[in-house]
This record gives C-alpha cells, sequence and structure tokens, in this order.
C-alpha cells in the first residue's frame, strides 16, 4: 500500500487529470506562489515514482494507477451498494491486512468483521484486483440495490 498522498500531490494528479499532457513549467504555474518550485518537483517526481505519473512526449499525464486514486479521491454514489465479503486464512494475515488496508483508503467501512460496504462507484482496476484475490483467497464482491434495511449503513456514509 503507497503512503497517503500529500495535498500538493493529490492536486497535481487533479491537475493533470484535467488536462491532455501537462510540462512542468505549467505545473509550477498552476500552483500557489507560495509552494515553492523544489516542492512541487519533489511532489511531482514521488508521483512518478509511486508509478501514479507518467512523462510522456506531450508532458506529464496521469497513469492508469494514478487514474484509480483519483477516483477514490472523490468518490460518488451510484445507488448501489458494494458488499466485500472475505475469508483470508490466519497463514495469510499480509493479505488480509493488504485488503483492508486498501479497503479503507476506497472509503469502504467495516459492517462486519469480514464484510465491508461501500455505497460508492467502484475503479475498474479494483475490480480487476478483487477479481485476481477471489481466484486465489475467498473474497467476493457483492453489488446489491436490494436491501431490506440499510439505514444502519446509510449512517456510516451521511454525506
Amino acid at each position: 500500500m503507497p503512503k497517503p498522498l500529500s495535498l500538493l500531490s493529490k492536486q497535481i494528479l487533479q491537475y493533470l487529470n484535467a488536462r491532455d499532457g501537462s510540462a512542468l513549467h505549467e505545473i509550477y504555474n498552476s500552483h500557489d506562489q507560495a509552494k515553492s518550485k523544489k516542492a512541487v518537483y519533489d511532489a511531482l517526481y514521488r508521483l512518478q515514482q509511486q508509478g501514479l505519473v507518467v512523462m510522456t512526449r506531450r508532458g506529464y499525464e496521469v497513469s492508469p494507477e494514478g487514474a484509480g486514486v483519483i477516483h477514490s479521491l472523490s468518490p460518488k454514489k451510484d445507488g448501489v451498494w458494494k458488499l466485500i465479503i472475505f475469508d483470508i486464512p490466519e497463514k495469510q494475515r499480509p493479505v488480509r491486512t493488504f485488503l483492508r488496508q486498501k479497503l479503507q483508503a476506497l472509503h469502504f467501512k467495516k459492517w462486519q468483521n469480514s464484510i465491508w460496504v461501500s455505497p460508492y462507484e467502484l475503479d475498474p482496476e479494483l475490480e480487476k484486483e478483487l477479481l485476481q484475490l477471489a481466484q486465489k483467497y475467498f473474497v467476493r464482491l457483492i453489488k446489491t440495490t436490494d436491501i431490506n434495511y440499510d439505514k444502519d449503513l446509510a449512517r456510516l456514509f451521511p454525506r
């Protein structure tokens, strides 16, 4: 699980996502002058090292992994509940810990011990990862609009 992104890194990702390639000087100019060029450059360098930003002929662009991060920065409710159910053995504790951390980062909430829930749209990359996990461990994604009582779930996601 990558380290959490700084506010500046999030801003740079969102800026690049709104454009089709940007040169370094455009990125510098897009940010508050209170931010030093070194801080912007360092944040951009870290984003590249994490694989969230790539350099192309058109300039810096958001990678598919970066697009997934952007998707998780401002989740949108889509009227469909997503439930992740898993049973990963104690011998595989690192996998279980990784999955929990990933779900928390994607705004899922723990409903019961191994059941996590979210009302937000899912990034297609996450669905691919869950499918890979399902082939090796007991990890299931259930999407539903029909839950007989969801007031307790709705309280977990007030906005």
